[in-house]
C-alpha cells in the first residue's frame, strides 16, 4: 500500500440512478445511494493497484474506502464495490480486492495482460476541441459548450454503447419461429465476424447460449470502398419478422421530418451512438434472436438490428426521454434550432442532461454543435434545405451497375432527393422500364447495360446535380399546391403562400388514368397526394390550382367524357367538399375579386342593408333591408318566412334586389353580415347556376329557389357585395348595419288608434279606411305570403276582416304579382317563385317498350317537357336510341328553339356519342334532371296522344301479358295465348271473347 493521500472533491452530480463527483478534476462514479453529504467531505486514498487497460497499457489506479464503499478509479469511471462486509470480517473468508475487481466485469478495465484487438479508442479532447472550433458560436458560447460535453456520456470506442434501464426494456411480441438452416460464411469474412462476436460478448450485447430455442442465419455484407472496405455481419430476421406482432408506433419518415423542421439561427444536430444497442431486451425475448457463429449458438440482450421494430421502439423511447422539448428526431439524429445563443446552449444543456441521464451516449465525431448551417439527414439545413456535399458526391460516384440489384441501390439512393428535382419522373423513367424489363436475378439472361442505359443515368445525375434548394412548411400561411398533367405525367409544386417551394412531386399516370380528361386526370393526383397535404397543412389552408375548370362543386355529370368509376368520383368528391381546401384554375383561383369590411369601396348611389334573425322562441324567421340613396332612405321592408336565419336573410337579399329592380337600379353595393351569403354572391352562385344548382354530392343547394331567382336578377345589374362583421363597430358599414339589424329585431306589427276600435267576440272590427293598410302591413310581415296565412295572423291579433277583403286586396298586391305571374310555381317560405325562363331547361325522358306497337311498329315514346311552363311534346319512335334522340330534338328545336339546357338520366338512350356530338355543336349543357321524377311528370298528360299511336280494332287477335312489370322494365314481357277483341270499351280497356276485360298496356297484337 502506498502513503495515504488526501484528495479534494469538488461537486457531486446525479445522472439517473448514479452520482458521480469530480477528484482532482477527474469524473468519479459513486455508487448508487451515497449521500449529498459527500460534497463537503473528501476521498481517502488507501493505496494503488496495478491493472492493464483495454488498450494495453498498463497503470497503477489508486483505490479507496468511502462509507463504506470501496471504490477504484479506472481511466475514464471510477469502480465501485458496494459490499465491504467480507473486507471487515475474517481474513480467511475475504475474498481478495483483486479478485473483487476481476468479478466487476468492467468494460474500460481488463484484468490480464493481452490487449484487445477490437478495442479502438476515441480522442475524446482533440474532438471535443474540434466540435467546438467548428461552432458559430462566440468565445463564451463555446465555453459554455465545453462545460456542456464535459458532462455529457459520450461514446469512448467504436461500439462503446448505453444502458437505458429496466425501463425501456423491450419485450418481443410474437411466437417462436422455426430454426433456419446457417448457410456457410466467405472465407474472407470469418476472422472480422469472429471479432465483431467477440466484441459484441465482451461488450455485454450478445452473450452466449447452451440451448437455443431457435436460429436466424448470420450473413456478411461486403461494405463499400469508399467506407474503408470489410465485411459487416447482417443477422437475417425474415422469420422472426413474420412472427412478431408489428409495432404500430408511426415512424416519422425522414422527408416529412425535413419540411416540417423549424429553421432558426443556431442549430445542432446530435448524433447517438449504438442507441440500439443501448435499449435492453426482454429475457424471456433474447431466446428468439438467437443466431450460430462457428458452431457456437448466441443471444442478443439488446435490441438487434434488422429487427422490425427495433426503429420505432427506440424512437419512441427517445422522443418519451426528450418529451416537453422542442427537438426534431428521426430515430437517433436529434435537431435543434434557436433563434438566439443563450436559449440555444440551455436547450442543448437540457438534451444533453437527459440523453446521458437515461443512459444514452453521443458519438461526438458526428455530432456539430452551435452551427448556422448543419448536415442533417444527408441534407444541407440553413435557410433552406438543399443535398449536402457528401450526397453530391455519392451521386458523383456512382458506377454503372453490374446486375439487377446495383441498379436498385441506385435509383434507391437517387429517390431520396426526388422531391428537390423538377420533373424527376421524366428522367428516371428510362432506368424503371430497364428494371422492369429486366429477369429477376438466378435467370439465365445475362446482365447487359449499354450505352442508351448509361445515358439515362448520366441525364439522371445531371438532373440531381440542378436540384432545388426547399424551405421548410411555414406555420402561419396557405398550402399552395399546383398540379399540371400532360398525356403521361403529372407534377405537383408544393409553396408556402407568396413563399418559396416546399417539395415537387413527379407521378407517371397509369394506363387508365391517361385516359381521363383533363379534370378527371388532376382530380386523380390531388386524391394521390391529398392525406400528405393536409399533413403538410397543419391546419391550414389549402389552395390547389389546376389547368382545367376543376371547382369544388364539380361532379362526375358535369365532366365532358368522363371515364373514371363512380367509386373513384365519390373520393374525389368528398376531397372537394373539405372545407380548408380551395381550388380552381390558376388564373381564377385567389385572384378573384375580394373585399374586406375595412377596405374602402369605390363610391356607389345605391346600398342595400340586409339581414335574417330567427330568435329560439320564434317559430319563423324575420327578414329585412333598407335601401339607401347617397346615404339618404329611399325604402325598408321587412317580414317572416318559415325556417332558419339563413333563410331570412336569403330572402331579404331576394326581396332587396327585387326592389332595386322596380327602381331600375343597374348598379348597387350590398351590404350583409352572412358570410354564407356573401360568399355565394361572390364566389358560388355562378358556380351552382352552372351544375344546376346541385353540389358535389348531387344534393340540392340550401334555399335553391331563392337563389335562383337571385341568379336571374344579377344579370340585370352589377353588384358589389360586402361582408360586415355582425355586431362589432368595425369597418365601414357597421353602422347601416346595425340600424338593419334592429329594423329586423322589431316582432310586432302596431297599429295606432287600435283602441278605437269596435271590438266584437270574433275581434276587433277594422274600420273600412284602415282595412287595406292593416291588411297590406301584416301581408307584409309575413313574407308575402298567401291569403290564409294572412287571416290566420289577423286571428291572432284579434282582428276581424271578411275574407272576401283579404282576397281582394292580396289579389292587387303588386309583389306578389311579380312572382305568381304565369304558371304557378313552388312555394317557398310563403313566395311563389318560378325556376327559370321558358324553353330555358327542358327535362326528357323516354316510355316503352310498350305493351302495344303503333301502326308503324313504335314501341317507345320520347317526351320532352319545359321545365317551367310543362309545355310537354312526345314523338313516338320504334327504337330508343341516340338517333331517335338527335332526330327529335332537330325536329322540336327547329320550331321552339335551343334550351339553354337539356336534362336527362343516365340511360344510354341519352348518354352515347350522337347525343354528345349533339350537345356540343349546339353549345348544349346536359344534366340530370332536378329530380327523377321531373323528367317524366308529363308522361300523365300523354297518354292519350299514345292511345292515339296503338289504337286496336274488333275482331283483332292480341297476346295477354302474363305478367306485369314497370314500363320500362329490362325484363322482357311474357304473353299467354292468343285471344279475340269482341268490344272496344274506351280508349284503354278492350273486351275479350275468353279473357274477360283487359286494359290495353297488357295487351298486343298478333301479327297475321
Amino acid at each position: 500500500m502506498a502513503k495515504r493521500a488526501r484528495v479534494t472533491v469538488d461537486h457531486a452530480y446525479w445522472v439517473g440512478d448514479e452520482i458521480y463527483t469530480n477528484v482532482d478534476g477527474v469524473p468519479y462514479l459513486v455508487d448508487t445511494g451515497a449521500e449529498v453529504s459527500m460534497t463537503r467531505k473528501c476521498l481517502e486514498t488507501k493505496g494503488h493497484l496495478t491493472v492493464q487497460l483495454a488498450d494495453g497499457t498498463i497503470k497503477k489506479t489508486p483505490f479507496g474506502v468511502w462509507k463504506g464503499i470501496v471504490w477504484v478509479l479506472g481511466p475514464y469511471n471510477l469502480m465501485t464495490i458496494t459490499d465491504l462486509r467480507e473486507l471487515h470480517g475474517s481474513p480467511a473468508g475475504r475474498v481478495p480486492l483483486k479478485k473483487r475487481l476481476e468479478i466487476l466485469g468492467a468494460k474500460l478495465i481488463q484484468m490480464g495482460s493481452t490487449p484487445l484487438k477490437w478495442y479502438k479508442p476515441v480522442d475524446i479532447p482533440e474532438v471535443t476541441k474540434q466540435k467546438i472550433e467548428e461552432s458559430d458560436l462566440s468565445p463564451e458560447g463555446k465555453k459554455a459548450l465545453e462545460r456542456i460535453l464535459s458532462q455529457a456520456g459520450v461514446a469512448r470506442f467504436k461500439n462503446d454503447c448505453g444502458d437505458m434501464g429496466i425501463k425501456y426494456t423491450h419485450t418481443i411480441e410474437g411466437g417462436v419461429h422455426p430454426p433456419v438452416r446457417q448457410y456457410p460464411l466467405n472465407p474472407g469474412a470469418v476472422a472480422e465476424m469472429d471479432l465483431i462476436v467477440t466484441e459484441l460478448s465482451e461488450l455485454g450485447v450478445v452473450r452466449e447460449e447452451p440451448n437455443p430455442i431457435t436460429n436466424s442465419p448470420i450473413q456478411a455484407v461486403r461494405k463499400p470502398e469508399s467506407s474503408g472496405g470489410g465485411w459487416r455481419p447482417v443477422i437475417n430476421f425474415k422469420a422472426l419478422n413474420r412472427r412478431t406482432v408489428a409495432n404500430r408506433a408511426s415512424l416519422i419518415n425522414p422527408q416529412g421530418t425535413l419540411k416540417t423542421l423549424r429553421l432558426k439561427k443556431y442549430k445542432s444536430c446530435i448524433d447517438l451512438a449504438n442507441g440500439f444497442f443501448s435499449l435492453r431486451l426482454a429475457k424471456a425475448s433474447q431466446g428468439k434472436t438467437a443466431f450460430t457463429h462457428k458452431g457456437k449458438a448466441y443471444v442478443w440482450e439488446r435490441l438487434p438490428q434488422g429487427y422490425k421494430n427495433s426503429p420505432n421502439v427506440f424512437q419512441s423511447a427517445v422522443m418519451d426521454i426528450l418529451d416537453g422539448l422542442e427537438t426534431t428526431i428521426y430515430i437517433d439524429d436529434v435537431f435543434i434550432a434557436d433563434d438566439t445563443e443563450e436559449d440555444h446552449l440551455e436547450k442543448l444543456r437540457k438534451v444533453s442532461d437527459r440523453l446521458t441521464a437515461a443512459g444514452l451516449k453521443l458519438n461526438l465525431k458526428k455530432c456539430q454543435f452551435g452551427q448556422f448551417q448543419v448536415n442533417y439527414l444527408g441534407f444541407q439545413v440553413s435557410n433552406d434545405l438543399g443535398l449536402s456535399d457528401g450526397f453530391r458526391k455519392k451521386v458523383e460516384q456512382i458506377d454503372p451497375p453490374t446486375s439487377l440489384n446495383e441498379l436498385q441501390k441506385v435509383l434507391g439512393l437517387c429517390n431520396y432527393v426526388r422531391d428537390h428535382v423538377p420533373s424527376y419522373q421524366k428522367y428516371a423513367r428510362p432506368l424503371y422500364v430497364k428494371l422492369r424489363n429486366e429477369e429477376p436475378e438466378g435467370s439465365h439472361k445475362k446482365w447487359e447495360w449499354t450505352a442508351t442505359d448509361q445515358k439515362n443515368l448520366e441525364n439522371l445525375r445531371i438532373a440531381i446535380k440542378g436540384a432545388l434548394r426547399l424551405e421548410p412548411r411555414s406555420l402561419t400561411t396557405k398550402l399552395v399546391a399546383e398540379v399540371s398533367c400532360n398525356e403521361d405525367d403529372a407534377v405537383v409544386k408544393v409553396c408556402n403562400e407568396g413563399a418559396g417551394i416546399v417539395t415537387m412531386w413527379s407521378y407517371t399516370l397509369s394506363s387508365v388514368e391517361k385516359k381521363y380528361p383533363a379534370e378527371e386526370k388532376e382530380l386523380a393526383v390531388l386524391a394521390r397526394y391529398w392525406s400528405t397535404l393536409k399533413d403538410l397543412a397543419q391546419g391550414q389552408g389549402i389552395r390547389v390550382l389546376t389547368q382545367s375548370q376543376v371547382h369544388r362543386f364539380l361532379r362526375k355529370a358535369t365532366v365532358e367524357s368522363t371515364k373514371a368509376t363512380n367509386a373513384r368520383w365519390g373520393r374525389w368528391e368528398d376531397i372537394l367538399l373539405d372545407p380548408d381546401l380551395e381550388i380552381g384554375p390558376a388564373q381564377l383561383v385567389g385572384k378573384r375579386k375580394t373585399r374586406s369590411d375595412d377596405t374602402p369601396s369605390e363610391p356607389l348611389e345605391w346600398t342595400l342593408y340586409t339581414d335574417g334573425s330567427r330568435k329560439g322562441t320564434d317559430k319563423e324567421a324575420y327578414w329585412g333591408f333598407i335601401l339607401k340613396h347617397k346615404e339618404r332612405e329611399r325604402s325598408r321592408q321587412r317580414g317572416r318566412v318559415p325556417g332558419s336565419a339563413q333563410t331570412g336573410e336569403v330572402t331579404a337579399i331576394l326581396e332587396g334586389l327585387l326592389e332595386l329592380e322596380r327602381r331600375r337600379v343597374k348598379r348597387a353595393r350590398v351590404i350583409t353580415d352572412s358570410y354564407y351569403c356573401a360568399q355565394a354572391l361572390n364566389e358560388d352562385l355562378s358556380i351552382w347556376e352552372e351544375n344546376g344548382f346541385e353540389s358535389a354530392k348531387s344534393k340540392k343547394v340550401a334555399h335553391e329557389n331563392l337563389w335562383r331567382k337571385i341568379a336571374e336578377l344579377r344579370l340585370t345589374m352589377e353588384l358589389e357585395v360586402v361582408h360586415q362583421r355582425a355586431h362589432t363597430q368595425e369597418g365601414t358599414h357597421w353602422q347601416g348595419n346595425e340600424e338593419v339589424d334592429r329594423f329586423v329585431q322589431m316582432r310586432q306589427v302596431v297599429f295606432v288608434g287600435i283602441e278605437k276600435w269596435e271590438e266584437l267576440p270574433k275581434g276587433r272590427v277594422v274600420p273600412e279606411e284602415s282595412v287595406k293598410e292593416v291588411v297590406q302591413a301584416v301581408h307584409g310581415a309575413l313574407g308575402h305570403a298567401g291569403t290564409v296565412p294572412t287571416r290566420r295572423e289577423l286571428e291572432k291579433q284579434r282582428l276581424w276582416i271578411p275574407e272576401r277583403e283579404v282576397r281582394r286586396i292580396l289579389k292587387d298586391c303588386e309583389l306578389c304579382g311579380r312572382y305568381n305571374a304565369g304558371r304557378r310555381g313552388q312555394r317557398v317560405g310563403g313566395l311563389t317563385i318560378k325556376s327559370t325562363v321558358p324553353w330555358g331547361s327542358i327535362c326528357m325522358d323516354v316510355a316503352g317498350p310498350l305493351g302495344v306497337p303503333g301502326r308503324g311498329g313504335e314501341k317507345y315514346l320520347l317526351v320532352l317537357v319545359d321545365s317551367m311552363s310543362g309545355y310537354v311534346t312526345t314523338k313516338a319512335v320504334r327504337k330508343a336510341n341516340g338517333n331517335s334522340v338527335v332526330s327529335m330534338l332537330d325536329q322540336v328545336c327547329g320550331y321552339l328553339g335551343v334550351p339553354k339546357e337539356l336534362r336527362t338520366d343516365n340511360g344510354t338512350h341519352f348518354r352515347n356519342a350522337k347525343v354528345d356530338q349533339w350537345c356540343q355543336k349546339h353549345g348544349e349543357l346536359m344534366r340530370r334532371p332536378f329530380t327523377s321524377q321531373e323528367a317524366g311528370r308529363g308522361l300523365e298528360d300523354t297518354e292519350p296522344k299514345l292511345e292515339q299511336k296503338v289504337p286496336l280494332q274488333v275482331g283483332q287477335r292480341v297476346w295477354i301479358k302474363a305478367q306485369v312489370g314497370a314500363p320500362n322494365a329490362a325484363v322482357k314481357a311474357k304473353y299467354d295465348k292468343s285471344d279475340i277483341v269482341v268490344k272496344i270499351l274506351d280508349s284503354n280497356t278492350v273486351q275479350l271473347k275468353k279473357k274477360g276485360i283487359q286494359g290495353v298496356g297488357q295487351l298486343k297484337p298478333v301479327p297475321y
